[in-house]
């Protein structure tokens, strides 16, 4: 197989990872300017610390593999799974860190507590750096405030990328675009790398000033429209209340609906619209279409089902909630106990789906359900149109030892391999978001395997909503399955994928060596 004779750079790898270790270090940076403002002085230690270890190890890593060979994409997928694993990791020593001291100082807080343990605060790290937003605890707006500034960071800066952050502060050139790539992404807007990335930043930034600004002007109190602002447009869903977005006014509910459908439409079209005036693109774009025929006509369904199961929930709670789960926003205007089974299910199904490639949401993305569709209707057109005495031709020539079925071999043309590709991703995606919820089940109370479904399908594509399954209650290796379903999902599995088919390529080598 190529992939056991592939040649991997790991002085490049370790470059590259390098690089990508700024990121958090940067952010640490920042926060210490809230931690100034609000005067936690016990946050100062933390994310100094973090600080300068990250720059200082990064730029180890960076600068002893200066003379490196170029990376290719194989490299580059490493680079992604490898680095948002440890990034992860990273960004989860200032939440213990806070939490560890203000306990043995003696405060009693119940979150202090949760974070307290290593397990709950990497859960934590990894829900906001994944921009998934599942959070195990009740009463956000009670932590330090450098916590809750954290949370909401680390979900504006994951949303978007770490490797969309590093491109706008470096010039990479080819190995720019196949970390770029890596990381589930493939919007150009630009003529370089750089150039995109910077058009990427300038318009996230713009849209997190609008989110802001409208927030503001609903009567959201500045601090929490800030956290909210971060957010919602990367999709988030880490708020500072005990119930997420149900305290606001309808108002400002129908606010962050808007600001999250703006999150889940690729940044290229934005770039279109915005940029080169091109807006004949919202109604000519397939995935834009197929977007709000989903929001609309989703959010419809979801209310008829209320009224058919007689809930009484309204039309907003609905309508919300779908909203947030197609865009995998993760925001809620009510508890998932209030709704039916058959809504639940009708919920699942919108955050498997997802947004926009190319956005900050998550799920399959509507781009790949459009060419799974494509391919279904391109397979029945193709049988129905073969003749009836070809087929019975075909039939007895085909050997019933044959090992692959007739017509796996693709022609080589660019549909067609959009059409393998997208068949395949959601092939490896179905079969995790399963094996994730077979494993969950071992740990879910009889009569819950739906809610278990549900937590297992926010986690993996990013949303962040929950039936109430996960407590800091919950199994430990459970919560270890939720991160790993959340890594996945972020990366789209590919990049991980190749990661865990490396580890044991280094295995047998050094075997082979050491004979």
């Amino acid at each position: 197989m190529y992939f056991i004779r592939q040649k991997i750079h790991w002085e490049a790898i370790l470059g590259q990872i390098g690089l990508l270790l700024h990121v958090p270090a940067v952010m640490a940076a920042l926060t210490l300017v809230i931690a100034l403002i609000f005067k936690e002085d016990y946050a100062y230690l933390p994310f100094g610390s973090l600080a300068v270890s990250g720059i200082a190890i990064g730029q180890l890593f960076y600068r002893l593999s200066k003379k490196a060979e170029r990376p290719h994409l194989w490299d580059a997928m490493i680079i992604a799974g490898l680095g948002w694993l440890l990034c992860s990791f990273t960004v989860a020593i200032p939440i213990y860190w806070i939490a560890q001291f203000l306990v043995s100082q003696g405060n009693p807080s119940e979150l202090l507590i949760v974070f307290s343990q290593p397990t709950n605060a990497l859960f934590e790290a990894f829900s906001g750096f994944t921009s998934t937003g599942l959070t195990m605890m009740q009463g956000e707006g009670f932590l330090p405030y450098t916590l809750q500034w954290w949370r909401s960071f680390l979900e504006w800066v994951g949303g978007l990328g770490l490797v969309v952050f590093i491109l706008a502060l470096t010039h990479l050139n080819k190995e720019g675009y196949q970390l770029y790539y890596a990381e589930a992404r493939s919007e150009q807007m630009s003529k370089n790398i750089t150039g995109t990335a910077h058009w990427i930043w300038g318009l996230y930034s713009a849209f997190t000033s609008l989110s802001l600004l409208l927030f503001l002007f609903g009567g959201m109190p500045f601090w929490e429209a800030l956290n909210h602002a971060l957010t919602v447009i990367s999709t988030g869903g880490f708020t500072l209340t005990n119930s997420s977005f149900e305290p606001y006014s309808t108002t400002l509910q129908i606010m962050a609906l808007f600001m999250m459908l703006l999150g889940a439409i690729s940044f290229g079209i934005h770039y279109r619209v915005i940029r080169e005036g091109h807006f004949s693109v919202f109604w000519k774009s397939a995935q834009i279409k197929l977007l709000f025929i989903l929001a609309i006509g989703g959010g419809l369904l979801l209310i008829l089902l209320d009224l058919w199961n007689k809930t009484d929930l309204g039309w907003m709670h609905p309508y919300f909630q779908w909203i947030s789960a197609l865009t995998t926003c993760g925001f809620s205007s009510t508890g998932l106990e209030y709704f039916s089974p058959m809504a639940k299910l009708f919920l699942i199904m919108g955050m498997f789906i997802g947004g926009t490639t190319g956005s900050t949401a998550g799920g399959i993305k509507l781009r790949r359900l459009l060419y799974i569709v494509a391919g279904v209707f391109l397979r029945i057109v193709t049988m129905t149109r073969s003749k009836e005495n070809q087929i019975t031709e075909d039939y007895q020539e085909v050997s019933t030892s044959q090992e692959e079925p007739p017509g796996i071999d693709l022609p080589p043309t660019e549909k067609s391999e959009r059409l393998f590709t997208a068949g395949v991703l959601f092939t490896l995606w179905t079969s995790t978001l399963f094996f994730g919820w077979f494993l969950i089940l071992r740990w879910t109370p009889k009569g819950g395997a739906l809610n278990a479904l549900f937590d297992v399908t926010s986690a993996m594509s990013n949303v962040g909503l929950s039936s109430g399954l996960l407590t800091p209650d919950f199994s430990t290796i459970g919560k270890w399955v939720f991160m790993f379903l959340m890594w996945v999902g972020r990366l789209e599995i590919i990049p991980v994928l190749i990661l865990l088919l490396t580890l044991p390529m280094i295995f047998k080598r050094r075997q082979h060596h050491g004979k």
